[in-house]
């Protein structure tokens, strides 16, 4: 059996002054979507998605108003338009280099028939714990933030 083929996803911001790229070989049906239930993900909505067999690369129309905020064991930062205030993404440095997770909510469009998120409780791991679960999960960004 052929694996699926390599497909880009792009996504932005409601403002489009952060963008990115998103490519994957995971058919968007397969997507592991998950629903984070820390406040700053319910109360954003938040669905991330990410692959650590694909990349991410980042467009930043203007680098002065991106907000990088960091709360918990402030080893990540939430990607935030500061223009428009949407929630794009959560990057954060690791041995293999920068991974990120993207919102699900800002590809454009978001594709259909992607399947139902899986509520995630995060609450204990340790920093250590945290860093491990990401390399594994998350997807390498391949320019520099």
């Amino acid at each position: 059996m052929n694996p699926d083929p390599v497909a880009t996803y792009p996504g932005r911001c409601h403002c489009g002054d952060v963008a990115y790229s998103w490519r994957t070989a995971i058919a968007p049906r397969d997507w592991p979507i998950r629903a984070c239930q820390c406040t700053f993900c319910r109360r954003h909505g938040a669905l991330s998605v990410s692959d650590p067999d694909g990349s991410l690369e980042f467009r930043i129309a203007r680098p002065e108003t991106l907000i990088r905020y960091r709360f918990g064991l402030r080893i990540t930062d939430f990607l935030i338009c500061g223009n428009c205030g949407i929630y794009v993404a959560a990057c954060m440095d690791s041995p293999r280099g920068k991974i990120a997770v993207i919102s699900v909510n800002t590809l454009d469009p978001v594709p259909e028939g992607l399947p139902a998120p899986k509520p995630m409780n995060y609450d204990g791991e340790s920093t250590g714990d945290r860093e491990t679960r990401r390399e594994q999960r998350w997807t390498p960004v391949i320019d520099t933030l």
